[in-house]
Formats: C-alpha cells, sequence, structure tokens
C-alpha cells in the first residue's frame, strides 16, 4: 500500500471480500510511533466501502445511511462490532498465512457473526442461476452479513494455502491477498504499490553498486 497517499477508499486487492475488509485498516506493519490508517472511521465510511468493495447496493447503503442518521447510537455500536469482526478476520487469515492455527476466539466471532447473517438471508436468482442474497430494507447490522460470509466461504475453499500478508517495503504493509497466479508465486499486494517500490529501490541500489569504485 502506499506509504504517502492516503485514498480515501482503498484498493481492492484482496481478491475476496473479507480479506479487503481486513485490509482496510493499514499498514499492518507500520513503523513504531506510526498509527495505522483506518479506511472506515465511521458506519458511513463503512457502508461507503462496502458498496465500493461490491459488498453492498447503493440502494442498500442509502437506506442504512437513513437508519444510522436517525439512531446514530445504534450506528456507533455497530461500527465497534464491525471494527471487532475485522481484526478476528484479520488474526483468523494473517495467522494461516504464515502455517499458523487460527486463534479460536477468532474464529468464534467470526461463525458468530456468519450464523447471524444467515438468518437474514435467502436464496435468489443471480447471474449464474442462484445465490445467496440479501434484502434491500435491512438492520444497521447489514453491512457485516456479505463481510461474514465472505470469511466463511474462504475458510472452507481448500485455498487455505494460498493466502498470503505482504511484506511491504521494509516490512511494512501487512495487507492479506488471496494468490491466484498460477504458480502461486505472488508476493506483494499490488505492484502497483509494495512491489514496484520495492523492484524501484532493488534498482536503484544496484546502479549506486555499479558507481561505486572497486
Amino acid at each position: 500500500m502506499p506509504a504517502t497517499a492516503r485514498p480515501a477508499l482503498p484498493a481492492l486487492v484482496g481478491g475476496r471480500g473479507c480479506l479487503d475488509f481486513a485490509n482496510t485498516l493499514g499498514p499492518r506493519r507500520p513503523d513504531p510511533g506510526m498509527e495505522p490508517h483506518d479506511y472506515t472511521p465511521s458506519y458511513r465510511e463503512l457502508t461507503a466501502w462496502a458498496v465500493h468493495a461490491g459488498l453492498l447496493t447503493p440502494v442498500q447503503q442509502r437506506r442504512l445511511a437513513a437508519v444510522a442518521e436517525a439512531d446514530p447510537d445504534a450506528a456507533a455500536g455497530v461500527h465497534q462490532h464491525a471494527g471487532r469482526l475485522r481484526e478476528a478476520i484479520y488474526q483468523t487469515f494473517a495467522a494461516l498465512a504464515h502455517g499458523q492455527p487460527a486463534p479460536p476466539a477468532a474464529l468464534a466471532m467470526i461463525q458468530h457473526a456468519y450464523l447471524e447473517a444467515l438468518g437474514h438471508g435467502h436464496l435468489g436468482p443471480a447471474p449464474a442461476g442462484l445465490d445467496w442474497r440479501w434484502p434491500d430494507r435491512g438492520p444497521l447490522e447489514q453491512v457485516l452479513w456479505p463481510i461474514a460470509r465472505s470469511a466463511v466461504d474462504l475458510a472452507v475453499s481448500g485455498q487455505l494455502a494460498r493466502i498470503k500478508q505482504c511484506p511491504g517495503d521494509e516490512g511494512q504493509c501487512g495487507w492479506l491477498f488471496l494468490d491466484t497466479s498460477k504458480n502461486a508465486t505472488r508476493r506483494w499486494c499490488s505492484m502497483g504499490t509494495c512491489g514496484g517500490r520495492v523492484k524501484s529501490q532493488r534498482q536503484a541500489a544496484r546502479l549506486r553498486a555499479a558507481r561505486t569504485p572497486r
């Protein structure tokens, strides 16, 4: 992820909605004294991100925004819960990315959010036939339902070996992504940011070394 510019909405580099949600806080490995940037600091911005990620429709967002405006305290409570779910998702898949067991408490939180979501979904028409769908009118928690489903879908997908954590430059970044490359050789969250910077730094180092008298 960029070290300087902070876009209003982060790039979707995770390959799955749940990983992109975990990446709404970053860098995950900041320098000492550096605070990670939160791209979803309020409920309204959380729903805006969900539209950006394709997890909510604009119609759903507008209706949730109206509910949040009518009950800001409830919206703040859901936003706090979203932050806890985000950390549970991050802890789970960061551990798996390094071949470690997922923390039981994090798994329990994801499971609880998923079971909550199932009570509100229904099967309905989709471009490929049928899919799990959410109502256009739902409670404030609706923003979390597709995130929880994405996390469980990924957890049981058989693709856990392809979950990786971006090393960034000088050990920063830490964003998560699903490596869908043919040979599973992808290393960076994005070649346009972390990968490109590291390659540029290495090239500059080689040029400096070539100019150094021997």
